[in-house]
């Protein structure tokens, strides 16, 4: 591809136009998601004076990519010159600006879903790397993050913000706060708050009384309101009417309203026996556990209440809920209850400071009288649920706030995002300048240049994962796989004993999955237990592959190319079949800290069966001669508690070129 679109923009700057529109015609044929070569085609449309033509190719660009900065420029000089043609365009495409090419550090507290929230959505541009910081330990080993980082994100506002906003750092940095931590005195007292550029509150009714306790603090911090948000393709909708289902989601705790939560189940059960309270929770205090099931026992309602625990799958709870009820005595913008309507359960919700606000009055109540009503009550429409998610709490709406917000607090420090190449294409001003000049002739004979430069730049910048296969299964999710070297030879008895074996673990959450092996007793135990899968040599059997690859959304090749006898036989198989989406190829990487530490021991760290290594240079360079793009890459390592592990952590942060492996993802040219 690259080839092509090389030819058809030389083509065009020797004004051979028709030649280049061929070119970029053919590309678009055979790879749709090419983005430089719409850009081009808008601006062959736009040398014709085809306007309309050339604004619908620079808005599929944006399509594509909406911070690709050429067809920005492009669609921008259409609008100079005919306003009129980018009137109807939407607001986010007419002002499209994005923070690309940064280093971001999002730093938690907590291992929870907002890492996995923010990392996809910036890392599309950025570079990411969530850090996790719960202890002194974590929190004094963030320097090196804040060197490397360009923007600091901390989704709470407690030890980690006080840690960073006391060194001296002019990296911007960015908070959450989201109600707790307005109550911790001696916290909103230690943060640095001069040093904060921006705070992010999770709703108003936080941010007033925030301001209201600490004024001298906040008065001068720039500040927005910007709702939790969910992944609603993670939240599957289902059509609910009444039901005798009630869900309670969250710890059991004096925060979450215990007593008045007991009051309504009681009187929930004295309307309608039937009436089923499913917790899904843990205690937090034996105090709170002691009293819930002794007020249980008191009040007779044993058979009306079942302990899930703490649930993981909450969706999967979920789809057997007809209601799910708040009590909290205060929250801030409470996940439960949006997860809930997302999935189009009624939530039954107790009037906290805010609530009203944040959702529908008539899902709040006041009184256990109140409570009784709404759930007695006709109304239930769950699209009307589900729809107040989409307009509130998407995260295809609220992230592009918290990068806009980011992005206002650069713009008042007077920074601007670094460019970000975006690879070859065409510029209205500087090619149709190129165009109408001839190349200058030169009798001077090109000098021969045998030398040969061994010093091969590294990518400036890769995102660090800590555990390569939970990124591999999220790259799976809700998708037809196939993964290719799915037993784990040698290892598979024991992956599935500690519940530790990725093919099961992508089995779980994509939409359809293959696998295959060159190991036929592997295969042969996985067919036992039900799996489809099927014993393939992908180094020769060509045609077997192309069926396989027919009807699969990606292809996930994890640790698989350093035990192949021919690396770049298989990749020409691979070529061949009619496959252009994503392919996630992980491998150990030759110049791991691990490996390389104990070499002067004499001993080298390696499996048997490996029989090659590569780096980031070796694996970019054999891909791309046999016909494959390398679109992102990413480093790996395994996170340790002993000596090793907290000295090999050091150390990628201060280059993650030494990382565990390397995890490429890859389109065919």
């Amino acid at each position: 591809m690259e080839k092509l679109l090389s030819k058809g923009e030389d083509l065009f700057s020797q004004g051979q136009i028709e030649q280049a529109e061929k070119c970029f015609v053919e590309i678009i044929e055979n790879n749709p998601t090419c983005k430089e070569a719409y850009n081009d085609l808008g601006v062959i449309a736009h040398n014709r004076n085809e306007l309309n033509r050339a604004k619908t190719y620079f808005q599929q660009a944006l399509r594509i990519d909406p911070g690709y900065q050429e067809a920005i420029n492009n669609l921008a000089d259409i609008g100079r010159d005919k306003p009129a043609l980018i009137e109807d365009l939407p607001s986010d495409m007419a002002n499209n600006k994005n923070i690309s090419n940064q280093n971001i550090a999002i730093v938690n507290p907590f291992d929870n879903k907002f890492n996995q929230i923010y990392s996809s959505y910036f890392s599309r541009q950025n570079d990411v790397r969530i850090i996790k910081a719960s202890n002194s330990k974590e929190i004094l080993a963030l320097d090196p993050i804040i060197n490397w980082a360009d923007i600091i994100y901390t989704p709470w506002a407690n030890e980690p913000l006080i840690y960073l906003s006391n060194k001296k750092s002019n990296k911007l940095l960015v908070s959450n706060i989201r109600s707790y931590e307005i109550f911790f005195d001696e916290s909103m007292k230690s943060v640095a708050w001069d040093k904060v550029d921006g705070l992010i509150f999770v709703a108003d009714h936080v941010r007033q009384i925030a301001n209201e306790k600490w004024p001298q603090q906040l008065k001068a911090v720039p500040q927005t309101t910007i709702y939790n948000s969910v992944e609603l393709d993670n939240y599957p909708f289902h059509k609910k009417n009444h039901g005798k289902n009630i869900g309670y989601v969250g710890y059991l705790n004096a925060k979450k309203g215990i007593e008045l939560l007991l009051q309504c189940i009681n009187e929930a059960v004295k309307s309608d026996p039937e009436y089923c309270f499913h917790i899904a929770g843990e205690f937090q205090g034996e105090r709170f556990e002691h009293y819930t099931k002794h007020l249980i026992s008191q009040m007779s309602l044993e058979k009306n209440i079942i302990y899930h625990g703490w649930v993981k799958d909450i969706p999967e709870f979920l789809s057997d809920m007809n209601y799910v009820i708040s009590t909290s005595p205060w929250e801030g913008c409470p996940n439960n209850i949006i997860e809930a309507m997302a999935c189009g359960v009624k939530p039954l919700i107790h009037n906290w400071r805010g609530a009203a606000d944040i959702f529908p009055k008539e899902l709040v109540f006041n009184t256990i009288e109140e409570f009784i009503s709404i759930l007695k009550s006709p109304d239930y429409d769950s699209s009307v649920y589900r729809n107040y998610v989409e307009e509130n709490f998407n995260t295809e709406k609220q992230l592009p706030k918290i990068e806009n917000f980011m992005l206002s607090l650069l713009e008042k420090r007077g920074e601007t995002t670094k460019s970000k190449s975006s690879g070859s294409s065409l510029n209205l001003k500087s090619w149709q300048e190129v165009a109408e000049q001839k190349p200058a002739e030169s009798d001077e004979k090109p000098k021969s240049d045998e030398s040969i430069n061994f010093l091969q730049p590294l990518p400036q910048k890769v995102q660090i994962v800590n555990n390569r296969k939970v990124y591999t299964v999220d790259f799976c999710r809700d998708k037809k796989v196939l993964h290719i070297g799915c037993v784990d030879s040698g290892m598979m008895k024991k992956r599935i004993a500690e519940n530790n074996y990725l093919h099961h673990q992508i089995y779980k959450v994509a939409k359809k999955l293959i696998g295959i092996d060159i190991d036929n007793d592997g295969i042969q135990l996985l067919k036992n237990e039900g799996y489809d899968v099927e014993t393939v040599n992908v180094e020769i059997d060509k045609e077997r592959l192309i069926a396989l690859t027919k009807d699969v959304d990606v292809i996930v090749i994890p640790e698989v190319v350093e035990h192949l006898s021919n690396f770049g036989l298989f990749l020409d198989n691979l070529c061949s079949c009619h496959f252009d989406g994503e392919i996630l190829i992980s491998t150990p990487n030759s110049f791991s800290y691990r490996i390389t530490e104990i070499l002067s021991q004499g001993v080298e760290l390696v499996h048997p069966d490996h029989n090659c290594y590569f780096s980031l240079i070796t694996l970019t360079t054999i891909l791309n001669k046999h016909g494959f793009d390398v679109t992102r890459h990413l480093m790996y390592y395994w996170p340790g508690d002993d000596l090793f592990g907290q000295k090999f952590e050091k150390v990628i942060n201060q280059s993650p070129y030494q990382a565990e492996g390397i995890i490429a993802i890859v389109r065919k040219k």
